[in-house]
């Protein structure tokens, strides 16, 4: 096995695990939660369920680590991100929505992440199938 497949291997694992667990939580935990009486009860498991911290940032700090490395591989280096110049192209453009949605879950995760949810979580997951469908896009090569 190769490096880059290990890569894309942990790549996915960290994607799994980050978009899985907000999906889960989103429709299922959170939901359920709102049900249990009292109260009181519902507060404490919550709480406990996130006193470890959660799994979100670590699986973001692999998938940022693992992504650089992915896009390195294909040529495209931090310099061109911050530079533009991997953003050109029908590609770079399915790059660019790719990696904006990916920066806008992101602040949503630090400004409302484990608030009460609201609409916006819908949003939020409606970015994750976007990343998601970008990604496989520019994988297959789909664009020219």
């Amino acid at each position: 096995m190769n490096w880059y497949a290990i890569g894309v291997g942990l790549h996915l694992l960290a994607l799994t695990l980050w978009l899985g667990h907000m999906f889960v939580w989103s429709l299922i935990v959170g939901p359920a939660m709102k049900g249990i009486q009292p109260v009181s009860t519902a507060e404490i498991l919550r709480s406990a369920s996130l006193s470890g911290g959660g799994i979100g940032w670590p699986a973001l700090a692999v998938l940022i680590a693992t992504g650089l490395y992915l896009l390195k591989q294909r040529g495209i280096s931090p310099g061109d991100l911050f530079s533009g110049t991997a953003f050109q192209g029908s590609q770079g453009a399915v790059l660019a929505v790719k990696l904006s949605f990916v920066a806008a879950m992101v602040l949503y995760q630090a400004a409302i992440g484990h608030r009460a949810a609201s609409i916006a979580v819908y949003f939020n997951m409606l970015s994750a199938l976007i990343v998601v469908g970008a990604s496989v896009i520019l994988v297959r090569g789909w664009v020219g």
